[in-house]
């Protein structure tokens, strides 16, 4: 039996931020083990009226027959991984957890091409189907809804109302996505505003995006893409293997930007609308850190997770436990190379060198308090000592001599403290 790991060669190009596509689909295919694993205990615990779990088993197994690359994108998409990670926790998983496994092999059946039926679950009137989108009935009350496949087109049942066929403009809304291509590199990842697995984020998500404040994300996104593409080749590959989903978050109104990761839903990240395209690519390349950080975790233990250290993190205005310290090290390292590579850019020389000076001195100060941690595990210490190149060639980049240009580590980052798993 072969076991999900990276190579010696991955790994050292995840710790020098050199960039390895092949560290990222290693580390996605990791995450399709866990949630077909996660699968596997939800059947377990299903309870002795099997019939729409074994309908819905059939049908996913047609499809991943018919279509092997489409099963697994569907069984690593964040938004399938955070609705089996939270029937998971639960002692008994409610009906309506256990159905949304009806939704998935019909997601499954529409990818392959497939006709099929099977039973979901509607709340409020709505069902949703992963990677595709959401659908409103008539019927405004939860509950148990046949979904069947023809040809492409989808006939929702209720079991206490007539068939309704689904439209597109009619009971449809289409989940979207952001597109960009610059260079030879493009990137597609949804614009996860549909999801009721979407909410992982201690902040609330925003509903469904108008379609010009989604013309809006997509002009923020294809300006990201290019100067990430231009600018950091490396993060650009590795967020074009592994990046799924943005969430978009409510914005307060208050000037704030605010940005999260989820253990739960690796390959995600949630933001409110970015203020300019350099926002955007910092964004990106600092939750993206963070997701493939938990992904490796979960592969190679860094940390004791019944550890009791807490250590100074500069950028929180809390002290942090050692499992949140590396994370922000490891993603504010990116982040301050993110800033230095920006330096070049016309028009931006200033704002990047203030951000730049004040991270690289935040991640100095937190990289020295996790060397000090007793709770890394020998692979953890490996893993850390692995930065410190990387973070001495940024420290040896030259500053001017300017106010803007003072690091002020005492500066705290309240717009980060939403939900990282640091």
């Amino acid at each position: 039996m072969r076991y999900h790991q990276l190579t010696a060669e991955q790994l050292a190009a995840l710790t020098a931020g050199s960039g390895s596509r092949s560290a990222i689909e290693e580390l996605d295919a990791s995450r399709v083990s866990h949630n077909l694993l996660l699968f596997k205990h939800l059947a377990d615990a299903w309870g002795d009226d099997r019939a729409d779990l074994d309908t819905a088993v059939a049908l996913l197994a047609r499809a991943q027959a018919a279509s092997p690359q489409a099963h697994r994108r569907l069984f690593g998409y964040p938004m399938v991984d955070a609705w089996l990670t939270r029937a998971a926790r639960a002692a008994v998983p409610p009906r309506s957890e256990l159905l949304q496994v009806g939704s998935l092999a019909a997601a499954a059946a529409i990818r392959a091409g497939l006709d099929g039926e099977t039973t979901g679950w509607a709340t409020g009137g709505r069902l949703h189907l992963p990677t595709l989108g959401t659908a409103t009935l008539d019927d405004a009350a939860d509950g148990p809804v046949v979904i069947a496949v023809r040809a492409g087109e989808i006939t929702l049942t209720p079991r206490s109302g007539a068939p309704v066929t689904v439209a597109e403009k009619v009971n449809w809304e289409p989940l979207r996505q952001l597109s960009a291509r610059h260079g030879d590199l493009p990137c597609s990842v949804y614009l996860e505003d549909l999801s009721p697995y979407r909410d992982g984020y201690h902040a609330k998500p925003q509903q469904r995006v108008s379609d010009g404040e989604f013309a809006r994300w997509q002009g923020l996104f294809t300006g990201a893409w290019r100067l990430l593409t231009e600018y950091l080749p490396e993060s650009a590959t590795e967020i074009a293997a592994g990046l799924r989903a943005v969430v978009p978050l409510v914005d307060l109104g208050d000037g704030s930007s605010r940005s999260g990761t989820a253990r739960e839903s690796v390959g995600a990240m949630a933001a409110t609308q970015p203020s300019s395209p350099e926002d955007f690519a910092v964004t990106l390349v600092h939750e993206f850190e963070h997701s493939k950080l938990c992904a490796l975790i979960d592969l190679l233990p860094l940390y004791r997770p019944e550890g009791k250290e807490l250590h100074h993190a500069p950028w929180r205005r809390d002290k942090r436990p050692t499992s949140g310290l590396i994370q922000g090290v490891f993603a504010f390292l990116r982040v301050a190379d993110t800033w230095n590579r920006f330096r070049a850019i016309p028009g931006l020389t200033a704002t990047a060198t203030t951000q730049f000076a004040e991270i690289r001195e935040q991640v100095r100060i937190g990289y020295d308090s996790l060397t000090r941690s007793r709770e890394l595990t020998p692979a953890g210490e490996e893993f850390v000592a692995g930065l410190r190149p990387a973070l001495a060639r940024l420290l040896a980049e030259p500053l001017p001599v300017t106010p803007q240009a003072e690091p002020s580590a005492k500066r705290a980052r309240p717009e980060y403290n939403l939900r990282h798993p640091d």
